[in-house]
């Protein structure tokens, strides 16, 4: 029985460079395989997280767009998209306060243990805001 008090969130849930991560589902526009495409509007999922400039290895490369009032699209490859599930909100947990800040400006905001592992929960909305604040936009 669902508790009336209870929010569930439909997560997208993927993995890249060995990591696991969620995004919010309604801030998805859409998802197609990744053929090999550049553009201006196109990112890496590791470069977007600042993962760094090591060898990223992707597996299933899958671009996500993101729902925005921008004109612009914003694409994002991810890798191995596993499942879109739903979860309460009670399962999350958010960051200490210590580390929120730093995490929030990377556009990830709480974690969701699921199935023996730790899944990391981006807000691309956020992360699209931050990346236009250092460039002046």
């Amino acid at each position: 029985m669902n508790d009336k008090c209870d929010i569930r969130l439909d997560l997208l849930l993927f993995s890249a460079c060995g990591v696991h991560f969620g995004i919010d589902a309604a801030q998805v526009a859409g998802i197609a395989n990744y053929d090999g495409e550049q553009s201006d509007d196109l990112f890496w999922f590791h470069d977007e997280l600042g993962f760094g400039a090591g060898n990223s290895v992707y597996f299933s490369p899958t671009v996500v767009t993101i729902r925005t009032d921008d004109i612009r699209p914003y694409r994002v490859i991810i890798d191995t998209m596993e499942d879109i599930a739903e979860f309460s909100q009670n399962d999350i947990s958010l960051f200490p306060a210590l580390l929120e800040p730093f995490t929030i400006r990377r556009g990830v905001w709480g974690i969701l243990p699921r199935n023996g592992r730790m899944v990391l929960l981006v807000d691309f909305i956020r992360l699209l805001k931050e990346k236009c604040l250092i460039r002046g936009e």
